[in-house]
């Protein structure tokens, strides 16, 4: 047998078998015993019969066929181990020629990755700045918490809140007529960034309102749907019900009505602290994904095309489960979308791409710097997890055990890593000292309450029910396949 073997510089292992003759004959022979066992030959037992007899009645290419498939199998897998193939996931046969036989296997391999001078990178974080008038916004907010609506029988003005039915469609496709839709005539980021033109309606006035979406994608556009650009909508609204808001003076019994706290002052101190520990929460995200998107830049990274197929995969999974959420079926979404199926998967490449690429320097980074993961860490994580479950209503037993199945260890000990290596890069481009200790949003998080609490305690009150902020989110690289050396099939490709 004859091997040669092209590695190609995205990841393929292109290896090219010539098969002996002997072999070749040999494997047809326990095919025609294959065959003659669920075809019997008049005569013979099941698998007994000659191969001549077990030739005459099926054919010789047919023997050829099913003698290939099997000696593919075998083959494939003594090329992987012989030519010390690293495999990333099932390769693809094909057989350019029958005799002599000669098999080609194009064999995806693992993606290589080489970080260029990563401990040179200097980056500095933004600094955090909370001004006077994001303080008033969120104090705004607090008071139209607290405001009435109160009906009005005058035109819809800038501010109301509008019940309305709404029904009609973009480029004369329809969309469900919605019923009862409240809707809050708001100039800033509006839902619709049509609803001006509600302003001036009466109740039981039905009016017919027309936007063309501005052709050029801009955030006007992106929010509701990027594939609106340069549509025309056309509805018919008739507004039932008009409310105005009564709000509340901002002042010490607000403060005392929405919080524990007995001035304004407190209650703007509680918010300024809040909104810088939010805007520090999205900056240190931020700064992440600039550091490892530096390290990316330095890098040169190979992978096989299956592996950005996978990625995209996935986040078409998470995208059906938006849709699910929203009570879509697939194929609803896309076409409220304005895509296919295959136009919505070139749309997600290069956001999946640079995912890919990311995940891919954070694992050669793992190896770089001999990150490990000890076996307490794993315990500290599954703690934290079945704590986070019971605090949403789960059983925090039920989650320990489903977490300490070594497959789940594993993958929480790969995640400890993964993070590690974002913690200790980040540390990297600062400057700091690189302690390699895993830090995650629940960790800031808590620091934050530990952090309300001390300032409670210094006032005598308590911290207000819920707080003001919100999770938004940690950028947190995602498993990617691992030991998918299956044994290709013939004829057949991922």
């Amino acid at each position: 047998m004859k091997v040669t073997t092209e590695r190609t510089a995205d990841c393929n292992a292109i290896v090219t078998v010539e098969v002996d003759d002997e072999q070749l004959q040999t494997a047809m022979k326990s095919a025609a015993q294959r065959v003659s066992r669920v075809r019997p030959m008049p005569g013979f037992r099941p698998g007994k019969a000659p191969y001549a007899v077990v030739e005459r009645a099926v054919g010789k290419d047919l023997l050829r066929d099913e003698a290939i498939e099997e000696l593919a199998q075998s083959v494939y897998r003594q090329v992987i181990k012989d030519e010390n193939i690293d495999v990333y996931d099932a390769g693809k046969l094909d057989v350019p020629q029958k005799e002599p036989l000669i098999l080609k296997f194009t064999i995806p391999t693992r993606p290589v990755v080489t970080l260029g001078d990563y401990r040179s990178i200097q980056l500095r974080p933004a600094p955090i700045v909370v001004s006077d008038d994001e303080v008033k916004e969120a104090l705004d907010r607090l008071q139209m918490d607290q405001g009435q609506m109160v009906p009005v029988t005058r035109p819809a003005q800038m501010g109301d809140l509008v019940t309305a039915d709404m029904n009609g469609g973009i480029e004369g496709q329809p969309t469900n007529d919605n019923k009862g839709l409240q809707i809050r005539l708001e100039s800033d980021k509006p839902v619709f960034p049509w609803l001006e033109q509600l302003v001036g309606m009466n109740v039981n006035e039905p009016r017919t309102i027309t936007y063309v979406y501005p052709a050029d994608e801009s955030d006007e556009v992106r929010p509701l749907n990027p594939n609106l650009a340069g549509k025309t909508a056309t509805y018919t609204v008739n507004i039932t019900d008009i409310k105005e808001p009564h709000l509340p003076p901002i002042d010490d019994e607000l403060a005392k009505a929405v919080s524990q706290y007995e001035s304004l002052d407190q209650l703007k101190g509680y918010v300024r602290n809040n909104l810088a520990a939010r805007k520090q929460i999205e900056e240190d995200n931020r700064f992440t994904d600039q550091v490892i998107d530096a390290v990316v830049a330095q890098a040169q990274i190979a992978h096989p095309a299956s592996m950005l197929d996978d990625e995209i995969d996935q986040e078409t999974k998470r995208s059906q489960q938006v849709a699910e959420r929203l009570g879509l079926t697939w194929p609803k979404y896309l076409e409220l979308s304005g895509k296919t199926a295959d136009q919505y998967r070139e749309e997600q490449r290069p956001r999946a791409e640079m995912r890919l690429r990311r995940l891919l320097v954070i694992l050669q980074l793992v190896e770089a710097e001999n990150i490990e993961a000890s076996g307490k860490e794993v315990d500290i994580e599954i703690d934290r997890r079945a704590q986070e479950a019971a605090r949403a209503g789960e059983r925090a037993d039920q989650v320990r055990r489903s977490l300490a199945t070594s497959s789940s260890r594993r993958d929480i000990e790969f995640s400890i890593k993964m993070g590690k290596a974002v913690e200790r890069m980040v540390a990297i481009a600062k400057g700091e000292p690189t302690r390699g200790t895993i830090v995650t949003p629940e960790m800031v998080r808590e620091e934050l309450r530990a952090l309300e609490a001390a300032e409670a305690a210094k006032r005598g009150t308590a911290p207000p029910a819920g707080g003001l902020i919100t999770d938004p989110g940690h950028v947190r690289p995602e498993d990617w396949p691992r030991g998918l050396d299956r044994p290709i099939v013939p004829g057949q490709e991922k």
